[in-house]
């Protein structure tokens, strides 16, 4: 089973939020009722009152509200599974996750305008897989070679910062994980490289050693102002600065020189700008310059909806509340006491 729009499920997190708001307000309403008033008295003005129905009708309202969500997710099932033959190349996008690129030289911040970027490109892909890395002083696999176009674009939601623990920018590191990811020497191979060019390891002239096929293209983007930005740091409290030994704020500058290096190294193309739909469109220009490969893929091509059910279960839990409201079931509350 899988869902035509995924993304709703963030929603079900709403249920831990209230969750915890039910129970600061049963433990607030109960202090009142045992502290606040005498519990003859109580009974008396308000017979029908018990703290565990409150419990069994939220439960019964949770409930509702997790099968809604997953209806509104559009559950479905494959129910019919066919070869299709699709022509394309592959595609590794290698993102710079160093912390320089939270610098705000550009809104929203380097990384996040990157990320938008990878973003509208996924959006506009039809036949080519993708593969996701992460780096900065080490590269991380985030997603490998898929024509998964939607776990791709809930992947890339979840980069930040604190992804690679070693701090730097190693472009070896990168461009060898990126090359681990191609499976398949018949397709044409593309590698995006995506930074500021700022804090590279290593000698950078040299990379062209790197990749193991030499038909293998890197072309780089070089994102962020020559005039660059500081570095801010963020915690619950407050936004301070990186500074340097001597306590001055470090200003973080876009380089442009090391990945116009590597792109030239790797017959590939290289491009400097800030603006979204300019670094999308140098993409597909040079994704659709390769030799499109045929491949042949498993999927379903066809689905059938599953959401009713789950509405059904949603509507089936709300009317046993409002029966349970409405009519004060009395062996309810005797189970209960028992």
């Amino acid at each position: 089973m899988d869902f035509s729009k995924p993304e709703l499920l963030n929603l079900l997190f709403l249920t831990t939020v209230l969750l915890l708001v039910f129970y600061i307000y049963y433990i607030w309403q109960k202090d009142i009722v045992e502290n606040k008033f005498n519990k003859d008295t109580f009974l008396k003005i308000n017979p029908n009152y018990s703290s565990a129905i409150k419990i069994v009708h939220f439960i019964l309202k949770l409930t509702a509200l997790v099968f809604l969500i997953i209806a509104l997710s559009g559950p479905r099932m494959g129910v019919e599974l066919k070869k299709v033959n699709r022509e394309g190349v592959d595609v590794v996008f290698a993102l710079d996750a160093s912390k320089s690129m939270l610098v705000e030289d550009i809104a929203p911040n380097r990384l996040l305008k990157s990320i938008q970027v990878l973003s509208k490109t996924i959006d506009e892909m039809v036949s080519d897989r993708v593969g996701i890395i992460v780096y900065a002083g080490q590269a991380y696999p985030l997603m490998p070679l898929s024509f998964d176009y939607s776990m791709a674009k809930l992947l890339i939601k979840t980069i930040n910062t604190n992804l690679v623990n070693i701090q730097g920018t190693d472009l070896s590191s990168a461009l060898m994980l990126s090359d681990s990811f191609f499976d398949n020497n018949e397709r044409s191979k593309i590698i995006f490289l995506i930074s500021d060019g700022e804090d590279h390891e290593g000698n950078y002239q040299q990379l062209n050693t790197v990749l193991s096929d030499k038909k293998t293209i890197v072309c780089a983007i070089n994102i962020g102002t020559e005039s660059g930005g500081p570095i801010p740091i963020k915690s619950q409290s407050d936004i301070s600065y990186k500074k340097d030994k001597n306590g001055n704020v470090v200003i973080s500058k876009a380089n442009a020189k090391a990945l116009e290096t590597v792109a030239a190294n790797y017959n590939g193309a290289f491009i400097k700008s800030n603006q979204t739909n300019d670094m999308v469109d140098f993409i597909f220009q040079n994704i659709n310059t390769l030799d499109k490969t045929s491949t042949e893929e498993e999927m379903f091509s066809d689905y059938e909806d599953q959401f009713q059910w789950f509405l059904g279960f949603a509507l089936f839990f709300i009317l046993l509340d409002l029966i349970l409201t409405h009519k004060r079931i009395n062996f309810i509350r005797y189970v209960i006491k028992k």
